[in-house]
């Protein structure tokens, strides 16, 4: 399987906490993605574990905490969640949002 890594400035929304509580987990917590303006279909959606940078978890209202995300999807193409990208960022339901600041060489 091949990792794909990269680093994003991510927001949660304030109403989320009904949805995954007051903290969510500094490593390797679980979320799904979805990149604004891919097309609704099956495979728009990536699983991703999320590690925070600076050791703090995430919490609902959080605005610009830098992450490291790892995709665990096989099928992304090189291009996808280039610096730039924006995506939607779901935990059952939308929970926030991210904009990619770099992709991380492994």
């Amino acid at each position: 399987m091949r990792l794909t890594k990269f680093m994003a400035l991510v927001s949660l929304d304030e109403q989320c906490a009904e949805v995954i509580g007051t903290d969510l987990p500094a490593q390797n917590c679980p979320f799904t993605l979805r990149e604004k303006g891919a097309e609704p279909k099956p495979n728009a959606f990536h699983k991703v574990v999320v590690t925070t940078d600076d050791g703090e978890p995430l919490r609902p209202g959080d605005v610009d905490h830098i992450v490291t995300m790892t995709l665990l999807t096989e099928q992304v193409g090189k291009d996808a969640f280039a610096a730039g990208c924006r995506f939607d960022l779901w935990h059952g339901t939308k929970v926030g949002h991210g904009l990619v600041s770099r992709r991380v060489v492994i």
